[in-house]
């Protein structure tokens, strides 16, 4: 990309006038080298000064640590110290004024006022423990999964301000991005180890926070930074140097295109911009993936220059530019050109009902801005052919005369033929064949004498509305292929997934520290590789006689206890693991059992992926679904 880049570049630099552009882009040519070498020497030192590199990474991040750190203590102790100041106005300002404390972005912090007895009076943000008023002005609280600074002040009504920050977060948290341990790594690409006061290894790169006391310093908890590894610290300098050589690049092309004095010059610019596009990762490497990605379109019609939305649309804008450009030349009739137009126009709405098969909805529901953006893309796939049509049917004496009456014409057919579209439509089979020429009026109607910005603007209108139709039927056959599939797995298909997800399961639960809790239960799921996959599951801890000694019912799979007990009681004692298939309501489900060292079986159950199973209510407070509405709704009738 940088060298098709710089070839560009220097091609510009010597086509454009000498005291007009060639100062911006020979600075953009001049940094360009600069960055790609720069980045070039940053990953030989990973590969070769690894070590040296590691310890100048630690330096760098210790030096930063200790300003963090005391950032976050001192937002904490002033939201302690505001909050003091609502412990005597009423109940319902208390609540409002101490949202204000707590932000919204930077690192988590939560407020609370308690009553003496520790009853919460007031409180705002999210309480990874529950505060407690007894302790020192600053203090850290921890459990299992969560450390927090806390700092306490007393206020009116015998009450306490208590302010929490959210230090570090284990990694099986899904909403852990807030920590103060997460912004660092974000920030520096250096993970932090936490540990208790007094309980950190005898390293030189253990780190202590210590505060001032009368008694002396004391130390709240320790940290040590983590590095990342050589093949990460690699992938990431690559991943760094991609996007400041993708954003110089686009800095290039739009210097040249500005620059230029001659259409055809601003023009070969954009063709280089639209190719780099189509064959080279400068969409994702910019961060608009979602725009460049071929998860959510992709067709193979137009090679490349389909295999996204965002590059669909860039060539659509070319070639509808091109369009006009042509038009604006006046170029002469002739009837290869005729009969090419005519090709065009009856083609035109057959390309855009292609493309927009191309469509992919994502599971997780479809935004705004992705509607918007398949919607640009296919207006502008749908105009371009329309307007090279109209360049190559008028000629250098075909002037526009009278009043543009066609196009109103042309506009009232297209909405017509768009409500016809919307009752047609049928969700098995889409639109019969013969709605096709439903559209070939209107678009023979822009074609009459009119001045052009009428006919652009006609264009833009008809087009829009084929685009925004086939946008409407794509997404709604998205849903229902992905909710075909979904019916797909109920019934007593198998699933050829589930059982060897689970068997890896249990393989971890025999490598890893045995639960006792919900907690760790949920811990342990939440790290293994089955837990990414969507599966709805229910897993719990029994005694050796079946009885249940620990539920966690994150889905609701049709399973009773009854027949989950029976199965533990069952369980053959010479085995330590069992796997069995249940043909169950709606589809089938996996119980998975596993022995361990005391005797208890550990249960992990999953049931097929559909959105007939609901998740329970403690699987949508610990891991909220996706807002939005869904893709599709099913409904299971006897």
């Amino acid at each position: 990309m940088g060298v098709v880049a710089l070839c560009a570049g220097l091609g510009a630099w010597t086509l454009l006038p000498a005291r007009r552009g060639r100062r911006a882009v020979l600075m953009v040519l001049l940094a360009l080298p600069l960055v790609v070498g720069a980045v070039q020497w940053r990953v030989w030192r990973i590969a070769t000064a690894w070590p040296a590199e590691r310890e100048s990474r630690i330096e760098r991040a210790s030096s930063r640590l200790q300003q963090d750190l005391t950032a976050g203590v001192v937002a904490d102790e002033q939201a302690a110290d505001r909050a003091t100041g609502y412990c005597g106005i009423d109940r319902r300002t208390a609540f409002r004024r101490l949202g204000d404390l707590a932000p919204d972005g930077g690192v988590e912090l939560a407020v609370a006022i308690l009553d003496g007895d520790g009853t919460p009076w007031a409180w705002a943000g999210r309480h990874r423990l529950l505060p407690e008023v007894a302790g020192d002005s600053l203090t850290v609280r921890s459990s299992k999964y969560y450390l927090l600074l806390e700092s306490r002040r007393p206020c009116a009504g015998h009450r306490t301000a208590v302010a929490s920050l959210l230090v570090w977060a284990d990694p099986v948290d899904p909403d852990r991005a807030a920590s103060l341990v997460e912004r660092f790594r974000a920030a520096t690409g250096v993970s932090l180890r936490v540990y208790l006061a007094g309980a950190a290894p005898n390293d030189p790169d253990v780190f202590d926070y210590q505060v001032d006391t009368p008694t002396g310093p004391r130390t709240l908890f320790s940290v040590r930074p983590v590095p990342p590894s050589q093949g990460d610290a690699r992938v990431a300098a690559l991943a760094q140097g991609a996007r400041l050589t993708g954003w110089l690049v686009l800095l290039l092309l739009l210097a040249s295109i500005a620059a230029s004095t001659r259409a055809r010059e601003r023009f070969a610019f954009a063709v280089v911009a639209v190719g780099l596009l189509a064959f080279t990762p400068l969409g994702p490497a910019l961060g608009a993936g979602t725009l460049f990605s071929s998860a959510t379109f992709f067709r193979s019609l137009l090679g490349p220059f389909s295999r996204s939305a965002g590059i669909l649309a860039a060539t659509g804008t070319l070639a509808s530019a091109a369009g006009v450009a042509l038009w604006r030349r006046r170029i002469r009739r002739t009837w290869g050109g005729r009969a090419l137009a005519v090709l065009l126009l009856v083609g035109a709405p057959y390309l855009v009902s292609d493309l927009a098969r191309g469509i992919t909805p994502p599971t997780d529901g479809v935004p705004l801005l992705l509607w918007l953006t398949w919607q640009v893309a296919l207006l502008t796939a749908a105009a371009a052919p329309v307007l090279l049509a109209a360049a190559l049917l008028r000629g250098p004496d075909d002037a526009p005369r009278g009043a543009p009456g066609t196009l109103w014409v042309a506009i009232g057919v297209a909405l017509g033929a768009a409500v016809v579209g919307l009752v047609v439509w049928n969700p098995r089979y889409g639109w019969p064949d013969w709605y096709t020429f439903l559209w070939a009026p209107a678009l023979l109607l822009l074609m009459r004498r009119a001045p052009r910005w009428a006919v652009i603007v006609g264009v833009g209108l008809v087009a829009g509305s084929a685009a925004g139709l086939v946008t409407w039927g794509a997404e709604l056959e998205g849903r229902l292929l992905v909710a075909g599939r979904d019916v797909g797995r109920l019934g007593e298909e198998p699933d050829p997934f589930a059982v060897p997800q689970l068997e890896k399961f249990a393989g971890q639960v025999a490598a890893a520290t045995e639960p006792s809790s919900a907690a760790e239960l949920y811990a342990l799921w939440r790290s293994s590789a089955i837990a990414g996959e969507d599966y709805p599951a229910e897993l719990a801890l029994w005694s050796p006689r079946g009885i249940p000694r620990v539920e966690l019912p994150l889905d609701s799979l049709d399973l009773p206890e009854p027949m989950v007990s029976a199965f533990v009681r069952n369980m053959d004692t010479t085995v330590t693991t069992e796997v069995a298939s249940l043909a169950r309501v709606p589809g089938m489900h996996y119980l998975l059992l596993v022995r361990l060292a005391d005797g208890a079986v550990l249960s992990a159950a999953v049931g097929p992926r559909t959105v007939l199973i609901p998740p329970d209510r403690l699987s949508r407070l610990l891991d909220p679904p996706a807002r939005g509405a869904p893709l599709y709704d099913l409904v299971l009738s006897y």
